[in-house]
Protein backbone atom coordinates (compact mmCIF):
# COMPACT_ATOMS: atom_id res chain seq x y z
CA UNK A 1 0.00 0.00 0.00
CA UNK A 2 1.19 5.18 3.04
CA UNK A 3 1.82 8.37 5.77
CA UNK A 4 -1.51 10.15 6.13
CA UNK A 5 -1.70 13.84 5.82
CA UNK A 6 -2.91 13.88 2.34
CA UNK A 7 -4.31 10.76 1.55
CA UNK A 8 -2.09 9.93 -5.64
CA UNK A 9 -4.22 9.03 -2.84
CA UNK A 10 -4.86 3.77 -2.15
CA UNK A 11 -4.93 3.87 -1.57
CA UNK A 12 -6.87 2.63 0.89
CA UNK A 13 -6.59 -4.38 4.02
CA UNK A 14 -8.02 -13.32 8.09
CA UNK A 15 -7.63 -17.27 8.09
CA UNK A 16 -9.00 -20.04 6.24
CA UNK A 17 -10.07 -22.69 8.52
CA UNK A 18 -11.80 -24.94 6.04
CA UNK A 19 -10.35 -24.97 2.56
CA UNK A 20 -10.40 -28.16 0.53
CA UNK A 21 -9.91 -29.35 -2.97
CA UNK A 22 -7.27 -28.62 -5.52
CA UNK A 23 -7.56 -24.83 -5.29
CA UNK A 24 -5.05 -24.69 -2.42
CA UNK A 25 -4.10 -21.25 -1.30
CA UNK A 26 -1.38 -18.92 -2.23
CA UNK A 27 -0.51 -15.64 -0.59
CA UNK A 28 -0.20 -13.71 -3.80
CA UNK A 29 -3.33 -13.67 -5.89
CA UNK A 30 -3.51 -15.66 -9.07
CA UNK A 31 0.27 -15.97 -9.31
CA UNK A 32 1.01 -19.58 -8.46
CA UNK A 33 0.86 -20.65 -12.10
CA UNK A 34 3.55 -18.15 -13.04
CA UNK A 35 5.91 -17.90 -10.07
CA UNK A 36 9.11 -19.82 -9.51
CA UNK A 37 10.34 -21.63 -6.40
CA UNK A 38 11.38 -18.40 -4.66
CA UNK A 39 7.78 -17.76 -3.66
CA UNK A 40 6.67 -21.34 -3.06
CA UNK A 41 6.70 -20.83 0.68
CA UNK A 42 3.90 -18.33 0.35
CA UNK A 43 2.02 -20.33 -2.18
CA UNK A 44 1.54 -23.81 -0.80
CA UNK A 45 -0.05 -24.25 2.59
CA UNK A 46 -1.82 -21.12 3.70
CA UNK A 47 -5.18 -22.81 3.55
CA UNK A 48 -5.21 -25.54 6.15
CA UNK A 49 -7.96 -28.06 6.67
CA UNK A 50 -8.29 -27.38 10.38
CA UNK A 51 -11.81 -27.24 11.72
CA UNK A 52 -12.90 -23.74 12.67
CA UNK A 53 -12.97 -22.76 16.32
CA UNK A 54 -16.55 -21.86 17.21
CA UNK A 55 -18.67 -20.86 20.17
CA UNK A 56 -21.78 -22.77 21.17
CA UNK A 57 -23.65 -20.67 18.60
CA UNK A 58 -21.20 -21.81 15.94
CA UNK A 59 -19.52 -18.43 15.36
CA UNK A 60 -16.49 -16.87 17.04
CA UNK A 61 -17.02 -13.15 17.58
CA UNK A 62 -13.84 -11.04 17.72
CA UNK A 63 -13.50 -7.31 18.30
CA UNK A 64 -11.42 -5.39 15.74
CA UNK A 65 -10.15 -1.85 16.21
CA UNK A 66 -9.38 -0.09 12.92
CA UNK A 67 -6.77 2.63 13.43
CA UNK A 68 -7.90 4.60 10.37
CA UNK A 69 -10.38 7.39 11.24
CA UNK A 70 -11.50 7.59 7.60
CA UNK A 71 -12.38 3.87 7.37
CA UNK A 72 -15.82 3.73 5.70
CA UNK A 73 -17.16 0.42 7.06
CA UNK A 74 -18.46 0.62 10.61
CA UNK A 75 -19.87 -2.89 10.89
CA UNK A 76 -19.30 -6.42 9.60
CA UNK A 77 -22.06 -6.71 7.02
CA UNK A 78 -22.68 -7.28 3.34
CA UNK A 79 -22.19 -10.38 1.18
CA UNK A 80 -18.38 -10.35 1.36
CA UNK A 81 -18.22 -10.19 5.17
CA UNK A 82 -20.91 -12.86 5.40
CA UNK A 83 -18.97 -15.15 3.07
CA UNK A 84 -15.76 -14.64 5.05
CA UNK A 85 -17.66 -15.63 8.19
CA UNK A 86 -19.05 -18.66 6.39
CA UNK A 87 -15.55 -19.77 5.40
CA UNK A 88 -13.82 -19.02 8.73
CA UNK A 89 -16.45 -19.21 11.44
CA UNK A 90 -15.40 -15.71 12.56
CA UNK A 91 -17.48 -12.56 12.79
CA UNK A 92 -15.92 -9.17 13.59
CA UNK A 93 -17.30 -6.40 15.75
CA UNK A 94 -15.84 -3.20 14.30
CA UNK A 95 -14.68 -0.06 16.09
CA UNK A 96 -13.16 2.69 13.95
CA UNK A 97 -10.72 5.16 15.53
CA UNK A 98 -12.05 8.62 16.24
CA UNK A 99 -8.59 10.13 15.70
CA UNK A 100 -4.93 9.15 15.53
CA UNK A 101 -4.42 9.67 19.28
CA UNK A 102 -6.93 7.02 20.36
CA UNK A 103 -4.82 3.89 19.81
CA UNK A 104 -1.70 5.15 21.64
CA UNK A 105 -3.89 5.82 24.68
CA UNK A 106 -5.41 2.35 24.41
CA UNK A 107 -1.94 0.79 24.27
CA UNK A 108 -0.77 2.78 27.28
CA UNK A 109 -3.80 1.73 29.34
CA UNK A 110 -3.82 -1.88 28.06
CA UNK A 111 -7.36 -1.31 26.88
CA UNK A 112 -7.07 -3.26 23.65
CA UNK A 113 -9.61 -5.50 21.88
CA UNK A 114 -8.93 -8.89 20.32
CA UNK A 115 -7.51 -7.50 17.08
CA UNK A 116 -6.00 -4.19 16.03
CA UNK A 117 -5.16 -3.13 12.51
CA UNK A 118 -2.80 -0.17 12.29
CA UNK A 119 -0.15 1.51 10.22
CA UNK A 120 0.97 4.43 12.37
CA UNK A 121 1.35 2.34 15.52
CA UNK A 122 2.79 -0.74 13.83
CA UNK A 123 6.10 -0.54 15.71
CA UNK A 124 4.48 0.18 19.06
CA UNK A 125 2.14 -2.78 18.67
CA UNK A 126 5.08 -5.05 17.77
CA UNK A 127 5.79 -5.69 21.43
CA UNK A 128 5.50 -8.99 23.37
CA UNK A 129 3.73 -7.16 26.19
CA UNK A 130 1.08 -5.93 23.75
CA UNK A 131 0.58 -8.62 21.10
CA UNK A 132 1.34 -12.26 20.31
CA UNK A 133 4.18 -12.94 17.93
CA UNK A 134 2.92 -14.82 14.91
CA UNK A 135 5.70 -17.42 14.96
CA UNK A 136 4.47 -18.81 18.29
CA UNK A 137 0.83 -18.85 17.21
CA UNK A 138 1.61 -20.46 13.88
CA UNK A 139 3.76 -23.13 15.51
CA UNK A 140 1.02 -23.94 18.03
CA UNK A 141 -2.12 -23.65 15.91
CA UNK A 142 -1.28 -23.53 12.19
CA UNK A 143 2.00 -25.37 11.51
CA UNK A 144 1.02 -25.63 7.82
CA UNK A 145 0.77 -21.81 7.52
CA UNK A 146 3.92 -20.71 5.71
CA UNK A 147 5.03 -17.19 4.85
CA UNK A 148 7.87 -16.37 2.46
CA UNK A 149 11.11 -15.32 4.12
CA UNK A 150 11.20 -11.95 2.37
CA UNK A 151 7.77 -11.14 3.73
CA UNK A 152 8.83 -12.25 7.21
CA UNK A 153 11.97 -10.15 6.89
CA UNK A 154 10.17 -6.88 6.21
CA UNK A 155 7.93 -7.39 9.25
CA UNK A 156 10.52 -8.64 11.75
CA UNK A 157 11.42 -6.27 14.57
CA UNK A 158 14.51 -5.98 16.75
CA UNK A 159 13.69 -9.00 18.95
CA UNK A 160 13.76 -11.25 15.87
CA UNK A 161 10.02 -11.85 15.85
CA UNK A 162 7.13 -10.58 13.76
CA UNK A 163 3.84 -9.61 15.37
CA UNK A 164 1.89 -8.91 12.19
CA UNK A 165 2.26 -9.09 8.42
CA UNK A 166 1.57 -5.88 6.56
CA UNK A 167 -0.76 -5.77 3.62
CA UNK A 168 0.08 -3.96 0.39
CA UNK A 169 3.46 -5.65 -0.08
CA UNK A 170 4.65 -8.08 -2.72
CA UNK A 171 8.09 -9.42 -3.50
CA UNK A 172 9.99 -8.60 -6.66
CA UNK A 173 9.37 -12.15 -7.84
CA UNK A 174 5.61 -11.75 -7.38
CA UNK A 175 5.59 -8.49 -9.33
CA UNK A 176 7.66 -10.04 -12.10
CA UNK A 177 5.36 -13.08 -12.32
CA UNK A 178 2.34 -10.84 -12.84
CA UNK A 179 3.86 -7.91 -14.68
CA UNK A 180 1.41 -8.03 -17.59
CA UNK A 181 -1.59 -7.12 -15.45
CA UNK A 182 -0.37 -6.30 -11.94
CA UNK A 183 0.61 -2.68 -12.38
CA UNK A 184 1.87 -0.44 -9.62
CA UNK A 185 -0.33 2.52 -8.87
CA UNK A 186 0.83 5.84 -7.55
CA UNK A 187 0.18 9.53 -7.51
CA UNK A 188 -1.47 11.30 -10.40
CA UNK A 189 -3.50 14.33 -11.42
CA UNK A 190 -6.91 14.06 -13.07
CA UNK A 191 -8.22 16.93 -15.19
CA UNK A 192 -11.47 17.94 -16.87
CA UNK A 193 -11.04 16.51 -20.37
CA UNK A 194 -14.25 18.16 -21.60
CA UNK A 195 -12.90 21.59 -20.67
CA UNK A 196 -9.46 20.75 -22.04
CA UNK A 197 -11.11 20.04 -25.38
CA UNK A 198 -12.76 23.46 -25.26
CA UNK A 199 -9.26 24.89 -24.78
CA UNK A 200 -7.98 23.10 -27.88
CA UNK A 201 -6.25 20.22 -26.06
CA UNK A 202 -2.92 21.98 -25.42
CA UNK A 203 0.00 19.55 -25.01
CA UNK A 204 1.33 18.75 -21.53
CA UNK A 205 4.74 17.28 -22.26
CA UNK A 206 6.90 19.42 -19.96
CA UNK A 207 6.65 21.30 -16.68
CA UNK A 208 6.46 24.52 -18.70
CA UNK A 209 3.46 23.08 -20.58
CA UNK A 210 1.92 22.20 -17.21
CA UNK A 211 2.29 25.76 -15.98
CA UNK A 212 0.94 27.24 -19.19
CA UNK A 213 -2.10 24.95 -19.12
CA UNK A 214 -3.11 26.08 -15.64
CA UNK A 215 -2.44 29.72 -16.44
CA UNK A 216 -4.93 29.37 -19.26
CA UNK A 217 -7.41 27.63 -16.96
CA UNK A 218 -7.25 30.60 -14.61
CA UNK A 219 -7.89 32.97 -17.48
CA UNK A 220 -10.66 31.06 -19.26
CA UNK A 221 -12.44 29.66 -16.19
CA UNK A 222 -11.88 32.32 -13.50
CA UNK A 223 -14.58 30.93 -11.20
CA UNK A 224 -12.97 27.50 -10.97
CA UNK A 225 -10.20 26.35 -8.65
CA UNK A 226 -7.45 25.28 -11.06
CA UNK A 227 -5.89 22.52 -8.94
CA UNK A 228 -7.18 20.90 -5.74
CA UNK A 229 -4.89 18.70 -3.64
CA UNK A 230 -5.88 15.56 -1.78
CA UNK A 231 -5.27 16.03 1.98
CA UNK A 232 -2.76 13.17 2.13
CA UNK A 233 0.86 14.17 1.51
CA UNK A 234 1.56 11.17 -0.68
CA UNK A 235 -1.09 12.22 -3.16
CA UNK A 236 -0.83 15.99 -2.71
CA UNK A 237 2.90 16.12 -3.45
CA UNK A 238 3.21 12.78 -5.24
CA UNK A 239 2.86 13.88 -8.87
CA UNK A 240 5.50 16.54 -8.39
CA UNK A 241 7.71 14.17 -6.42
CA UNK A 242 7.71 11.76 -9.37
CA UNK A 243 8.67 14.45 -11.82
CA UNK A 244 11.51 15.81 -9.71
CA UNK A 245 12.72 12.32 -8.79
CA UNK A 246 12.08 12.99 -5.10
CA UNK A 247 11.15 10.78 -2.19
CA UNK A 248 8.76 12.55 0.17
CA UNK A 249 9.85 11.02 3.47
CA UNK A 250 12.47 8.82 5.07
CA UNK A 251 15.85 8.18 3.47
CA UNK A 252 17.35 7.84 0.02
CA UNK A 253 20.64 6.32 -1.06
CA UNK A 254 23.24 8.75 -2.37
CA UNK A 255 25.81 8.09 -5.08
CA UNK A 256 28.16 6.58 -2.47
CA UNK A 257 25.62 4.09 -1.18
CA UNK A 258 24.97 6.03 2.01
CA UNK A 259 21.52 6.96 3.30
CA UNK A 260 20.62 10.62 3.64
CA UNK A 261 17.39 12.07 4.91
CA UNK A 262 15.13 13.32 2.13
CA UNK A 263 15.07 16.80 3.62
CA UNK A 264 18.71 17.20 2.55
CA UNK A 265 17.97 16.38 -1.09
CA UNK A 266 17.75 18.91 -3.87
CA UNK A 267 14.95 16.87 -5.41
CA UNK A 268 12.60 17.36 -2.46
CA UNK A 269 13.45 21.05 -2.23
CA UNK A 270 12.53 21.36 -5.91
CA UNK A 271 9.11 19.86 -5.16
CA UNK A 272 8.44 22.44 -2.46
CA UNK A 273 9.66 25.29 -4.62
CA UNK A 274 7.53 24.26 -7.59
CA UNK A 275 4.43 23.91 -5.42
CA UNK A 276 5.12 27.34 -3.97
CA UNK A 277 5.30 28.68 -7.51
CA UNK A 278 1.88 27.17 -8.21
CA UNK A 279 0.55 28.94 -5.12
CA UNK A 280 2.11 32.27 -6.12
CA UNK A 281 0.45 32.03 -9.53
CA UNK A 282 -2.94 31.23 -8.00
CA UNK A 283 -3.04 27.71 -9.40
CA UNK A 284 -3.08 26.16 -5.92
CA UNK A 285 -5.36 28.01 -3.50
CA UNK A 286 -4.44 28.24 0.20
CA UNK A 287 -7.73 26.65 1.24
CA UNK A 288 -6.70 23.37 -0.39
CA UNK A 289 -4.28 22.86 2.51
CA UNK A 290 -7.09 23.30 5.01
CA UNK A 291 -9.17 20.30 3.89
CA UNK A 292 -9.40 17.81 6.75
CA UNK A 293 -10.58 14.78 4.80
CA UNK A 294 -10.69 13.32 1.34
CA UNK A 295 -14.40 13.95 0.82
CA UNK A 296 -13.97 17.70 1.21
CA UNK A 297 -11.29 17.81 -1.46
CA UNK A 298 -12.94 15.34 -3.81
CA UNK A 299 -16.27 17.18 -3.70
CA UNK A 300 -14.57 20.17 -5.29
CA UNK A 301 -13.93 17.98 -8.32
CA UNK A 302 -17.18 16.02 -8.44
CA UNK A 303 -19.31 19.17 -8.08
CA UNK A 304 -17.57 20.91 -10.99
CA UNK A 305 -15.72 23.53 -8.95
CA UNK A 306 -12.20 22.31 -9.78
CA UNK A 307 -10.43 21.80 -13.09
CA UNK A 308 -7.94 19.26 -11.75
CA UNK A 309 -7.48 17.08 -8.68
CA UNK A 310 -4.15 15.73 -7.42
CA UNK A 311 -4.87 12.25 -6.11
CA UNK A 312 -3.92 8.80 -7.41
CA UNK A 313 -3.61 7.22 -10.84
CA UNK A 314 -7.15 5.92 -10.25
CA UNK A 315 -8.45 9.49 -9.93
CA UNK A 316 -9.93 9.97 -13.40
CA UNK A 317 -11.87 6.71 -13.41
CA UNK A 318 -13.20 7.25 -9.91
CA UNK A 319 -14.19 10.84 -10.61
CA UNK A 320 -15.96 9.80 -13.80
CA UNK A 321 -18.00 7.35 -11.71
CA UNK A 322 -18.89 9.90 -9.03
CA UNK A 323 -19.14 13.28 -10.76
CA UNK A 324 -22.32 15.21 -11.36
CA UNK A 325 -23.49 16.20 -14.85
CA UNK A 326 -21.59 15.75 -18.11
CA UNK A 327 -18.03 15.98 -16.86
CA UNK A 328 -15.27 13.86 -18.35
CA UNK A 329 -12.05 13.20 -16.46
CA UNK A 330 -8.69 12.00 -17.73
CA UNK A 331 -5.25 11.71 -16.16
CA UNK A 332 -2.43 14.05 -17.07
CA UNK A 333 0.68 12.40 -18.51
CA UNK A 334 2.95 11.35 -15.67
CA UNK A 335 6.43 11.86 -17.03
CA UNK A 336 6.78 15.51 -18.00
CA UNK A 337 10.25 16.22 -16.66
CA UNK A 338 13.69 14.77 -17.35
CA UNK A 339 14.23 14.04 -13.65
CA UNK A 340 11.24 11.67 -13.45
CA UNK A 341 11.78 8.53 -11.38
CA UNK A 342 9.61 6.10 -9.46
CA UNK A 343 11.17 4.11 -6.63
CA UNK A 344 9.24 1.82 -4.31
CA UNK A 345 10.80 1.52 -0.86
CA UNK A 346 7.60 0.32 0.71
CA UNK A 347 7.43 -2.74 2.92
CA UNK A 348 3.65 -2.71 3.25
CA UNK A 349 1.07 -0.45 4.82
CA UNK A 350 -0.94 -1.72 7.78
CA UNK A 351 -1.10 -4.99 9.67
CA UNK A 352 -3.43 -6.90 11.98
CA UNK A 353 -2.21 -7.61 15.52
CA UNK A 354 -3.53 -10.35 17.77
CA UNK A 355 -3.39 -8.67 21.15
CA UNK A 356 -2.61 -10.23 24.51
CA UNK A 357 -6.23 -9.48 25.45
CA UNK A 358 -7.46 -11.71 22.62
CA UNK A 359 -10.24 -14.13 23.63
CA UNK A 360 -9.36 -16.70 21.00
CA UNK A 361 -5.81 -16.55 19.55
CA UNK A 362 -6.37 -19.83 17.70
CA UNK A 363 -9.37 -18.57 15.76
CA UNK A 364 -7.56 -15.28 15.17
CA UNK A 365 -4.43 -16.71 13.58
CA UNK A 366 -6.56 -19.07 11.47
CA UNK A 367 -8.64 -16.09 10.41
CA UNK A 368 -5.51 -14.26 9.27
CA UNK A 369 -4.28 -17.42 7.54
CA UNK A 370 -7.42 -17.47 5.44
CA UNK A 371 -7.25 -13.79 4.55
CA UNK A 372 -3.64 -14.16 3.41
CA UNK A 373 -4.46 -17.23 1.31
CA UNK A 374 -5.30 -16.84 -2.36
CA UNK A 375 -8.98 -17.62 -1.85
CA UNK A 376 -9.25 -15.25 1.09
CA UNK A 377 -7.46 -12.43 -0.69
CA UNK A 378 -9.67 -12.76 -3.74
CA UNK A 379 -12.84 -12.87 -1.66
CA UNK A 380 -12.00 -9.92 0.59
CA UNK A 381 -10.47 -7.74 -2.11
CA UNK A 382 -12.60 -8.62 -5.16
CA UNK A 383 -15.78 -10.30 -3.90
CA UNK A 384 -17.41 -13.67 -4.45
CA UNK A 385 -16.13 -15.48 -7.55
CA UNK A 386 -18.90 -16.16 -10.04
CA UNK A 387 -21.12 -13.51 -8.51
CA UNK A 388 -18.99 -10.38 -8.22
CA UNK A 389 -16.17 -11.30 -10.59
CA UNK A 390 -14.88 -13.90 -13.04
CA UNK A 391 -11.46 -14.52 -14.51
CA UNK A 392 -10.53 -12.96 -17.82
CA UNK A 393 -10.26 -15.27 -20.83
CA UNK A 394 -6.57 -15.86 -20.16
CA UNK A 395 -7.07 -16.18 -16.36
CA UNK A 396 -4.84 -13.18 -15.88
CA UNK A 397 -7.05 -10.69 -14.04
CA UNK A 398 -10.57 -10.44 -12.57
CA UNK A 399 -13.47 -9.05 -14.59
CA UNK A 400 -16.01 -7.44 -12.29
CA UNK A 401 -19.79 -7.46 -12.45
CA UNK A 402 -20.09 -4.26 -10.36
CA UNK A 403 -18.82 -0.69 -10.67
CA UNK A 404 -15.32 -1.03 -9.22
CA UNK A 405 -14.68 2.71 -8.97
CA UNK A 406 -17.83 3.58 -7.04
CA UNK A 407 -17.24 3.81 -3.29
CA UNK A 408 -20.93 3.44 -2.51
CA UNK A 409 -21.02 0.10 -4.32
CA UNK A 410 -17.83 -1.07 -2.60
CA UNK A 411 -19.23 -0.14 0.80
CA UNK A 412 -22.55 -1.87 0.16
CA UNK A 413 -20.85 -5.11 -0.88
CA UNK A 414 -18.20 -4.81 1.84
CA UNK A 415 -15.64 -5.55 -0.84
CA UNK A 416 -12.08 -4.14 -1.11
CA UNK A 417 -11.88 -2.72 2.40
CA UNK A 418 -11.57 -6.04 4.23
CA UNK A 419 -8.98 -6.99 1.64
CA UNK A 420 -6.86 -4.19 3.06
CA UNK A 421 -6.43 -6.23 6.25
CA UNK A 422 -4.11 -8.75 4.60
CA UNK A 423 -4.12 -8.52 0.80
CA UNK A 424 -0.88 -8.23 -1.14
CA UNK A 425 -0.12 -5.34 -3.45
CA UNK A 426 -0.19 -7.74 -6.42
CA UNK A 427 -3.74 -8.80 -5.52
CA UNK A 428 -4.79 -5.18 -5.30
CA UNK A 429 -3.05 -4.34 -8.57
CA UNK A 430 -4.69 -7.23 -10.45
CA UNK A 431 -8.05 -6.01 -9.19
CA UNK A 432 -7.30 -2.55 -10.53
CA UNK A 433 -6.53 -3.80 -14.02
CA UNK A 434 -9.17 -2.97 -16.57
CA UNK A 435 -8.34 -2.72 -20.28
CA UNK A 436 -8.68 0.70 -21.86
CA UNK A 437 -9.14 2.67 -18.64
CA UNK A 438 -7.31 5.80 -17.59
CA UNK A 439 -5.93 3.90 -14.60
CA UNK A 440 -4.37 1.19 -16.73
CA UNK A 441 -2.97 3.64 -19.26
CA UNK A 442 -1.40 5.78 -16.54
CA UNK A 443 -0.09 2.83 -14.53
CA UNK A 444 1.58 1.38 -17.61
CA UNK A 445 3.43 4.67 -17.97
CA UNK A 446 4.35 4.58 -14.29
CA UNK A 447 5.62 0.99 -14.42
CA UNK A 448 8.03 1.73 -17.24
CA UNK A 449 10.21 3.43 -14.63
CA UNK A 450 9.66 1.51 -11.38
CA UNK A 451 12.59 0.48 -9.16
CA UNK A 452 12.08 -1.71 -6.06
CA UNK A 453 14.19 -1.09 -2.98
CA UNK A 454 12.40 -2.49 0.11
CA UNK A 455 15.74 -2.59 1.93
CA UNK A 456 15.54 1.17 2.45
CA UNK A 457 11.97 0.84 3.65
CA UNK A 458 13.15 -1.50 6.41
CA UNK A 459 15.28 1.21 8.00
CA UNK A 460 12.71 2.04 10.65
CA UNK A 461 13.49 2.87 14.29
CA UNK A 462 12.16 0.69 17.09
CA UNK A 463 9.20 1.94 19.09
CA UNK A 464 10.13 4.34 21.90
CA UNK A 465 13.80 4.39 20.82
CA UNK A 466 15.86 7.58 20.71
CA UNK A 467 15.79 7.34 16.92
CA UNK A 468 12.02 7.13 16.84
CA UNK A 469 11.82 10.23 19.03
CA UNK A 470 14.06 12.07 16.56
CA UNK A 471 12.04 10.79 13.59
CA UNK A 472 8.75 11.81 15.19
CA UNK A 473 10.04 15.24 16.13
CA UNK A 474 11.38 15.85 12.62
CA UNK A 475 8.10 14.71 11.06
CA UNK A 476 6.10 16.92 13.41
CA UNK A 477 8.37 19.84 12.69
CA UNK A 478 7.88 19.42 8.94
CA UNK A 479 4.11 19.18 9.41
CA UNK A 480 4.15 22.42 11.34
CA UNK A 481 6.66 24.34 9.24
CA UNK A 482 6.13 23.30 5.63
CA UNK A 483 3.24 25.71 5.12
CA UNK A 484 5.80 28.51 5.45
CA UNK A 485 7.44 27.11 2.33
CA UNK A 486 4.34 26.18 0.38
CA UNK A 487 2.54 29.47 1.11
CA UNK A 488 5.55 31.79 1.06
CA UNK A 489 5.01 35.18 -0.57
CA UNK A 490 8.01 34.79 -2.88
CA UNK A 491 10.34 32.09 -4.11
CA UNK A 492 13.15 33.67 -2.10
CA UNK A 493 11.03 33.48 1.04
CA UNK A 494 10.15 29.87 0.24
CA UNK A 495 13.80 28.93 -0.16
CA UNK A 496 14.67 30.58 3.15
CA UNK A 497 11.81 28.74 4.87
CA UNK A 498 13.03 25.44 3.47
CA UNK A 499 16.54 26.18 4.75
CA UNK A 500 15.01 26.92 8.14
CA UNK A 501 13.26 23.53 8.15
CA UNK A 502 16.57 21.82 7.48
CA UNK A 503 18.23 23.84 10.24
CA UNK A 504 15.55 22.84 12.73
CA UNK A 505 15.94 19.19 11.70
CA UNK A 506 19.66 19.46 12.45
CA UNK A 507 18.87 20.89 15.87
CA UNK A 508 16.50 18.00 16.56
CA UNK A 509 19.26 15.47 15.81
CA UNK A 510 19.20 14.78 12.06
CA UNK A 511 22.90 13.86 11.87
CA UNK A 512 22.57 11.30 14.68
CA UNK A 513 19.47 9.90 13.01
CA UNK A 514 21.33 9.48 9.70
CA UNK A 515 24.28 7.82 11.47
CA UNK A 516 21.94 5.28 13.06
CA UNK A 517 20.15 4.78 9.72
CA UNK A 518 23.36 3.84 7.93
CA UNK A 519 24.30 1.33 10.63
CA UNK A 520 20.82 -0.17 10.39
CA UNK A 521 20.98 -0.17 6.59
CA UNK A 522 24.14 -2.29 6.59
CA UNK A 523 22.39 -4.81 8.86
CA UNK A 524 19.43 -4.93 6.51
CA UNK A 525 21.62 -5.38 3.45
CA UNK A 526 23.35 -8.33 5.08
CA UNK A 527 19.97 -9.91 5.78
CA UNK A 528 19.13 -9.65 2.06
CA UNK A 529 22.35 -11.38 0.95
Amino acid sequence: MCKSCFGLIVSFILIMITMVGCNNSTEVDHVANNTEDQQSADNKDNAGNTDPVKTDEGIVELDLFVDQPWWPLKDWSGPVAEEITKQTGVRLNITVASDEQQLPLMIASNNLPDLVVTSLQFNRMSDPKVAYDWQSLMEQYTPEFEIAQERIGVNTVSDGKFYSVKNNFSTKVEWEANKQYALNGGAGIAYRADLMEEMGNPPVDTLDDFLELFRQVKKIYPDMTPLVLNPTDTWAKGYFGLNFGAQLEGFVEDENGKLVHVLRTEELENVYMFMNKLYLEGIIKPETYAYQNEDQAKSMATSGKAFAYAWTTAAADRLNAESEGEMEWKNLPLNINGDFSYARFDTGWQGVFITKNNKNPEASIKFMQYLMAEEGQHLAMWGIEGEHWNWSEDNGYPVFTYERNNDEVLNELGVHWWGLLAGSSVTEALGNFQPDTELTKTNRELNENVVYKPEIGMVVPAADSDEQVIETNIDNMIDNEESKVLLANSQEEAEAAYREMLKKAEEIGLADYEEWANEKYQQVLRAFE
